[in-house]
């Protein structure tokens, strides 16, 4: 019988396959397929583990009507090809294996075989359907049992999120980016929209504290925070800094630029959807269909967490994207500072990191100056006037005071309640500060016509 034959690591390819073979007990019986006396297995055994990747990581091709109704060609490999593939074994291996296999995938009691009788196979395309499922528990736990102290999402987004520093791309880059003076990305553009010039005036009047993020306790709740939670959004492109804030049309939007003058590690959502496996990843190893699994579940989460949520959903639409940033900003492995994610209302922009969103999470956002004291030491002039003051026109202009030393020490660690001192991470420049005034919003959509209203005494059977 195949099944009791013995076969060495000599003659299966698989490295995780050969050193789970040298680990066998059975050391003094020969290989029936080399004739080595060495660790051998049942080839039933291998049989088994072979069974156990193929539903793991294939699925039938040749059970599809193309083939049986209009007789295509299957798709992929026949089992012949796909045991190839796995193991790398002599023929012999493989006619024994395909042998045990179709024995294995046949139901006696309905005289069926699991896979059809000739079966070709092809590689899934998604892995993350275990995954999916406990995330959608977590997801249940977050809205009905507990918001903050929740162990269910915390043992899931550790899972999910815990190991990002081991992941690698296709073309091998990681997916934490730095950020920062001698970086790709040294610059942050940060927009505000003000409808009236006197509250422009008055922002002007102390732009670190107004045009950065809010202080602490009385921000809004945001895709990344939850309210009173003090983070930085801003964008890699001025365009998108200001389309992210959906400026009105009339209205004036005011657009920072702010430099980064320390090193910060941001997440690269661009990158993380689109991790890959470790090149020595074996189908036979355990680990390798959960790494997987996580893969292609990450591909899709990261594409829900920058769709746009409409302002009556926000928040329902923001919780779990909430609770993933402040896991990611108190991981004490990670060490993360923000996230890079692509602008869903900018599409115009490229999905990589050269045009991206960014949030600076609260240990990152602390802008240099923003808690200097106002006493009166700058002046704004908005309107330059002609000779008779008859006519005027916007020529903003802020006039400041030479710093005192002693401010500039101050502002040198920021105090936030009753927290360790967190150092500026950001410094506005005062001479890129730019107006926009609003004159109209291009819109892109996608039109479905609407088919002519039929009136019908049936009832429809469309859902």
């Amino acid at each position: 019988m195949p099944s009791e034959k013995r076969i060495c690591a000599a003659c299966v390819s698989d490295e995780y396959l050969k050193a789970e073979i040298e680990k066998s007990p059975t050391v003094d019986q020969a290989c029936d397929y080399c004739e080595t006396v060495c660790p051998t297995i049942d080839l039933g055994s291998l049989a088994d583990r072979c069974d156990s990747v193929i539903d793991n990581f294939y699925e039938v091709s040749s059970l599809t009507d193309a083939v049986i109704i209009y007789g295509r060609d299957p798709d992929g490999e026949d089992l012949e090809g796909v045991l190839d593939q796995l193991v790398g074994s002599p023929q012999g291996v493989i006619d024994d294996l395909v042998e045990l296999l179709t024995e294995i995938w046949f139901d006696y009691s309905s005289h069926e075989h699991h896979y059809g009788e000739e079966p070709w196979f092809v590689e899934k395309t998604k892995l993350s359907e275990p995954l999916s499922v406990a995330w959608s528990k977590m997801e249940h736990s977050l809205r009905h049992e507990a918001r903050y102290i929740n162990p269910t999402a915390a043992s899931m987004l550790e899972n999910v999120f815990g190991m990002l520093l081991n992941d690698r791309t296709r073309e091998g880059k990681t997916v934490v980016l730095e950020l920062g003076t001698d970086c790709q990305i040294d610059t942050l553009y940060r927009a505000r929209v003000f409808q009236t010039l006197e509250a422009m005036e008055t922002a002007l009047s102390h732009p670190e504290r107004h045009i950065g993020p809010p202080p602490s306790g009385v921000g809004a709740a945001g895709r990344m925070n939850a309210k009173g939670v003090s983070v930085f959004y801003g964008a890699t492109e001025k365009e998108i800094a200001i389309s992210e804030v959906r400026p009105p049309v009339g209205c004036h939007v005011v657009v920072g630029v702010f430099k980064l003058i320390r090193k910060l590690r941001l997440l690269d959502l661009h990158q993380l959807g689109s991790i890959t496996l470790k090149p020595t990843s074996s189908p036979f190893d355990p680990m390798t269909a959960k790494e997987a699994s996580r893969r292609d579940f990450l591909e899709t989460l990261t594409q829900k967490m920058v769709m746009p949520v409409m302002p009556e959903l926000v928040e329902q639409g923001y919780l779990i994207t909430q609770a993933i940033a402040d896991f990611l900003s108190t991981h004490p492995g990670l060490e993360l500072d923000g996230i890079l994610f692509p602008s869903t209302q900018n599409t115009m922009t490229s999905q990589d990191t050269s045009g991206c969103n960014v949030v600076l999470f609260n240990k990152a956002s602390v802008v240099l100056n923003a808690e200097a004291h106002s006493d009166g030491g700058t002046s704004v002039y908005l309107w330059e006037y002609d000779e008779d003051h008859s006519m005027r026109r916007l020529m903003p202009e802020i006039w400041t005071k030479e710093s005192q030393k002693d401010e500039e020490d101050c502002n040198a660690l920021m105090w936030i309640g009753d927290r360790d001192p967190i150092k500026p991470a950001l410094e506005l420049d005062r001479n890129a500060i730019v107006i926009y005034e609003v004159e109209g919003v291009d819109y892109q959509t996608c039109c479905h016509q609407v088919k002519q209203h039929i009136v019908s005494t049936k009832k429809s059977t469309k859902l």
